[in-house]
């Protein structure tokens, strides 16, 4: 066991809103665990909303008092008694998907919301309530992964904060994989011009697709275009127009719902989803709050699609992820489109939830702990 410090700084939440950096006790490994130096986390557009418990989905609860917020890279700082794959002083990436070892069900986004059962819940308060806005932080196993520093800083010239993106992009990736995107494949990506949905512009263009990205906003679909050269954009109206709009830049493959909650309702849902060619596939992966598809039973059943909904990610995801990111085929910098549009010290870190209010499609604020 390395020697640790006995005390730190950590952002406490007490409840809603209600938060403070404040010393307390370093966590020690256990096993299944390693003991992380955090160095950076990450802020994204909803992470304001999750420490003023102002979500949409009023499900989305937190264990109260805890430190607050994951996902975090760092350097491994103490490992566990059955840990063999890491070692001290390791760059790491710590993500947010919190599942129970045992039994996959019981699954949380670890320092954003402690499930929707009363098993995950507790598996949260007991276990892992404690996130990553701390100088330290005990992290799963299976929600730490080594990143190879040589590659990722001294060839690829990336700095340690921009490794922060892989914090999102795992979801993303995740869903493409799941309906299984080939290279060559021309994918519709809907809405494409929001902060989450530009990272699935981004990671399907590396794995090798045509990408259509629409959206309501003209300006915006140019500024998408700008930052990724070789895709291809349509404004979406929401009449049946689109439908013929949409398959005149030739055969669908699949389609990648990605609107927030407040798409819901949105009309564009029906049209890209009719767009997809016979035997094609669909991946629901954003936030509507829809009780039904808006979609014909027997289109879907005639044309032999596959819907997919696609929720976290799996390991095997993020180890593909890294892979390519590590291989320079999905670039986190300006070159690959995406940005860190601030720093701010841990004593700013009121300021850095605020201007994350602000960020847009590949781009992220950064808190350097």
């Amino acid at each position: 066991m390395a020697n640790l410090p006995i005390s730190m700084k950590a952002l406490i939440l007490k409840s809603p809103g209600n938060g403070a950096i404040e010393n307390t006790p370093v966590p020690q490994a256990l096993p299944g665990s390693v003991i992380v130096q955090v160095l950076h986390v990450l802020v994204y557009q909803i992470t304001p909303d999750v420490f003023h418990g102002t979500t949409p989905n009023p499900n989305m609860t937190l264990p109260y008092p805890l430190v607050f917020g994951s996902p975090a890279i760092g350097r491994v700082a103490a490992i566990g008694p059955d840990t063999t794959a890491f070692k001290p002083g390791q760059l790491v990436l710590v993500d947010s998907n919190l599942r129970a070892r045992d039994d996959p069900n019981v699954s949380a986004v670890w320092g954003a919301f402690d499930g929707f059962d009363e098993t995950t819940k507790r598996f949260v308060k007991e276990t892992w309530r404690d996130g990553a806005w701390a100088e330290y932080v005990r992290a799963p196993l299976e929600s730490t992964w080594a990143l190879n520093e040589d590659k990722l800083v001294g060839k690829l010239g990336l700095k340690t904060e921009d490794l922060l993106h892989l914090g999102l992009l795992p979801v993303l990736y995740s869903g493409l994989r799941k309906i299984d995107i080939k290279a060559g494949e021309t994918v519709l990506i809907a809405p494409a011009t929001g902060v989450f949905s530009g990272g699935a512009v981004a990671v399907a263009r590396a794995m090798g697709a045509n990408v259509i990205a629409g959206g309501r906003s003209e300006e915006s679909l140019n500024a998408l275009k700008a930052r990724f050269p070789g895709i291809q954009t349509i404004k979406l109206t929401g009449e049946p127009s689109d439908v013929a709009a949409i398959q005149s830049f030739g055969k669908i493959d699949a389609f990648v719902d990605v609107g927030p909650s407040a798409s819901t309702s949105a009309t564009y849902l029906n049209t890209a989803m009719l767009s997809v060619r016979k035997g094609g596939r669909i991946c629901l992966l954003g936030a509507r709050g829809d009780t039904a598809l808006p979609i014909p039973y027997l289109a879907m059943m005639f044309n032999d699609i596959t819907i997919r909904g696609s929720c976290m990610f799996e390991a095997d995801h993020v180890r593909g992820l890294i892979k390519m990111v590590e291989a320079g085929v999905l670039r986190l910098d300006a070159e690959g489109g995406f940005e860190v549009l601030a720093s701010y010290p841990f004593e700013k870190y009121a300021e850095a939830l605020e201007r994350g209010r602000e960020i847009s499609a590949g781009k992220i604020v950064v808190v350097n702990i």
